[in-house]
């Protein structure tokens, strides 16, 4: 059982959650979030980064064992300071790119097996004996669609397990998206693509001093808020965390939204209970849903280290007029004959 503290209101999130000015290019507006200094707020745990951690040799990621298992990894901390990892957060190399389904907190000299999901269908044999940094947050649909099924199966008992299948799908709308091509299904691939369309883009939302997230609006609509409660960290995260709101800014047009519906979306949190469910890592994972609303903060000692939210369409906002694929809220593991047209992709790509 937790700790009464580690309890976490939507409320008592947002009263501490400021917005700065608005930037704007193309059909994006981001809001900076700040902290307001003037709340009192539990004393914030320390920690680093997936990409120090992993720059300075402090944590090493394999599949769990030879033959590999797809939706797990084993993350071994070398070192004495926790390693905040986000979900959605894409490892690259060993048997196929993955992404975190969740975001964990590390304790110093611990070893987990961390639950994921593939970006790269089309792969299943070594590139690396480790994983290395991908230096990218999956695009936004395929990180909502994590969001989504993970929430499905923790509430249905199953753990932190994500719709393999759907995570597929959303890579490859996202490639028929972007008129980009990947010889083994990857995200990744995509995201090199367009890399210069992107910087150019994201260019436009400079990294605020003291600044611990963002608030993005596509068009007249909120898409998602993400929350560090370290700036530092933050500044580290900055960039990969905008690339994957603006993705699909590159080929969807709007006018971009305004102060008045960032503030209705921080108001409509604000109305939500969260349900505790154990982090695999440090922690609790909290989550979140209702009025519109889906989201996760990972609470630990009574602070949120990481929180993210997502308009999903509904009560409160419009739905999104992009999109038109129908939504599976249930989790489950690709079906057999989704696996098979995957096990015959990679049989042709090995060939």
């Amino acid at each position: 059982m937790a700790a009464p503290h580690d309890s976490v209101t939507g409320g008592a999130l947002t009263r501490t959650l400021k917005l700065g000015e608005r930037q704007t290019h193309g059909p994006l507006a981001v809001f900076p979030l700040f902290t307001d200094r003037d709340v009192a707020q539990p004393a914030r745990p320390r920690y680093v980064t997936l990409r120090q951690a992993l720059a300075e040799g402090m944590v090493a990621v394999t599949e769990v064992s030879e033959g590999g298992s797809v939706p797990e990894l084993r993350l071994v901390n070398k070192g004495d300071q926790r390693v905040l990892v986000l979900d959605g957060e894409e490892l690259r190399g060993a048997k196929q790119n993955r992404v975190l389904n969740t975001t964990i907190l590390v304790a110093g000299y611990g070893s987990l097996v961390v639950p994921v999901s593939c970006t790269e269908a089309g792969r299943w044999a070594y590139a690396s004996p480790q994983f290395e940094e991908s230096e990218i947050v999956a695009e936004r649909e395929v990180r909502r669609a994590m969001h989504e099924t993970t929430h499905a199966s923790l509430s249905a008992g199953a753990g932190h397990r994500a719709d393999q299948g759907r995570v597929w799908r959303e890579v490859d709308a996202m490639h028929t998206r972007q008129r980009t091509h990947s010889a083994t299904s990857a995200m990744r691939d995509s995201y090199q693509a367009k890399k210069g369309d992107l910087d150019a883009f994201i260019a436009s939302f400079p990294l605020q001093a003291h600044q611990k997230g963002v608030l993005v609006l596509h068009g007249g609509r909120v898409v998602g808020l993400d929350y560090v409660s370290r700036s530092r960290q933050y500044a580290e995260l900055h960039d990969k965390l905008l690339r994957s709101y603006a993705f699909e800014a590159l080929v969807r047009d709007g006018e971009p939204g305004d102060r008045a519906l960032a503030e209705a979306f921080l108001g409509r949190i604000a109305g939500l209970e969260g349900r505790r469910f154990k982090s695999p890592g440090l922690g609790w994972d909290v989550r979140f849903q209702g009025g519109g609303v889906l989201g996760s903060a990972l609470v630990y000692r009574g602070s949120a280290v990481h929180a993210a939210f997502f308009d999903v369409g509904g009560a409160g906002d419009a739905a999104d007029p992009h999109d038109e694929r129908p939504r599976q809220p249930e989790w489950r593991i690709a079906d057999a004959r989704e696996r098979a047209r995957r096990r015959m992709q990679r049989s042709r790509h090995a060939g």
